[in-house]
């Protein structure tokens, strides 16, 4: 597995049920940060802002919701791995579909092993993702910076039609489809500077 350290978001609203998984996975070291998820209603953005390897959810949150339910509702791409904190024996069936399962009364080396697994899978599955092609990064380029499909078209002498196929082939290889989502990819990756973004409406 990469020696990458991971950041992960807690998601629960017990103050303390949350501060003691984030004491627990702050000491392991393959973790890099923790981050907690305090205010539900504006989860989405907090998500996006940090963009976790993998984030430990409370499903009642949301509702009792599947995994493909948290991930839609979330925003969230499928690399970031979701795992479901359980509290009881209840429905195992149901957390079958999530990438891993930390119960309550999980030992630390048991959260620990179960963190690992999980993250190493994910890994691998990242590793499968589909690079963007020069072209498609100065696409991504122009995207974020705010031009129009036309603008875009206009700028790199191609025509509208293929400029609009250029961003939605960006959007399925990297799993994003907001702005904002794009342009975190895009200086995470050091294709733009801060600097060079303008504020625009999703």
């Amino acid at each position: 597995m990469s020696k990458t350290k991971k950041v992960l978001a807690v998601a629960e609203t017990s103050y303390i049920i949350r501060k003691g998984l984030v004491y627990v996975l702050s000491q392991l070291s393959s973790v890099g940060k923790v981050v907690e998820l305090r205010e539900m209603e504006d989860i989405n953005y907090q998500i996006n802002v940090l963009n976790p390897d993998a984030v430990l959810i409370n499903p009642m949150l949301l509702g009792h919701t599947s995994r493909h339910d948290i991930r839609q509702q979330l925003n969230l791409d499928k690399q970031t791995a979701i795992i479901a904190l359980v509290y009881n024996l209840i429905d195992e069936q149901f957390y079958r579909s999530y990438d891993a399962v930390i119960r309550i009364n999980d030992s630390e080396s048991k959260i620990e092993e179960t963190l690992l697994k999980c993250l190493e899978k994910e890994q691998n599955s990242q590793s499968e993702t589909e690079e963007l092609s020069d072209r498609e990064k100065e696409i991504l380029i122009s995207v974020v910076k705010g031009m129009s499909n036309k603008e875009i078209a206009d700028y790199h002498s191609i025509s509208i039609h293929t400029a609009i196929t250029h961003r939605r082939n960006i959007t399925r290889k990297l799993k994003v489809h907001s702005i904002s989502g794009l342009t975190i990819y895009a200086i995470i990756n050091k294709l733009v500077d801060i600097s060079e973004i303008k504020y625009q409406d999703e």
